[in-house]
């Protein structure tokens, strides 16, 4: 039961001394939105498996910072409800679930997609080419 309170606690006070940590995670994510977004754009003119696997990474790790960026200034301001433990707790189970999904799109589906695009990318050269031929009309 004290666990419950601990977490659902409208205005759980001051004591929050992660506020250094939380701003470093918040730099890193930005910091790795950029590089990821940096990466995408220079593979995304011959790697079309990672260009289509990996769209929409920096635009999620931007929206998990700024996430944990409101969640901060909502629990330094000691806004109550919005300032709840349960929402960081949340936040961190949503975002490592998207770090463990991401690991195992590198890991697993990507690896298979770009064996996929390169078969296919034999298979339309050496498939031979029907052009559209019209036919004549029959006056």
């Amino acid at each position: 039961m004290k666990f419950t309170t601990y977490l659902f606690s409208q205005n759980p006070g001051s004591e929050f001394k992660y506020y250094i940590p939380l701003a470093a995670v918040i730099c890193l994510l930005f910091i790795g939105a950029f590089v990821i977004s940096l990466i995408h754009n220079s593979r995304k003119k011959y790697d079309f498996a990672f260009k289509r696997l990996f769209r929409k990474t920096s635009l999620h790790l931007t929206l998990f910072a700024i996430l944990f960026l409101v969640l901060a200034i909502m629990r330094y301001e000691r806004i109550p409800y919005f300032s709840m433990r349960i929402w960081i707790f949340l936040s961190i189970i949503w975002f490592a679930y998207f770090i463990l999904k991401t690991i195992k799109k590198l890991l697993k589906d990507y690896p298979r997609e770009k064996e996929n695009v390169k078969n296919l990318s034999i298979n339309s050269t050496t498939k031979t080419v029907h052009k559209y031929l019209p036919n004549k009309n029959k006056r």
